[in-house]
């Protein structure tokens, strides 16, 4: 899902090469939560799944072997 569009806009990514750049997003799928507005990342809170559940998360997302966001 990112090899073709990386060849495509020719980015060095889209592979987990050995010296390839480090984009990776961690999902736990069995991870129980709860979307609450308030923690969305966007300036607007106006979501249509305000309080719905939802089983997985990404829990972690590295960029260029530098880690950016952690769910604690």
């Amino acid at each position: 899902m990112s090899t073709r569009p990386a060849e495509l806009l020719g980015l060095p990514g889209g592979t987990l090469r050995v010296g390839s750049p480090a984009d990776v997003v961690v999902i736990d799928p069995d991870v129980p939560w709860v979307v609450d507005p308030a923690d969305l990342k966007s300036p607007c809170k106006n979501t249509p799944f305000d309080e719905a559940r939802f089983t997985g998360r990404a829990v972690r997302t590295i960029v260029g072997g530098r880690t950016v966001y952690e769910h604690v």
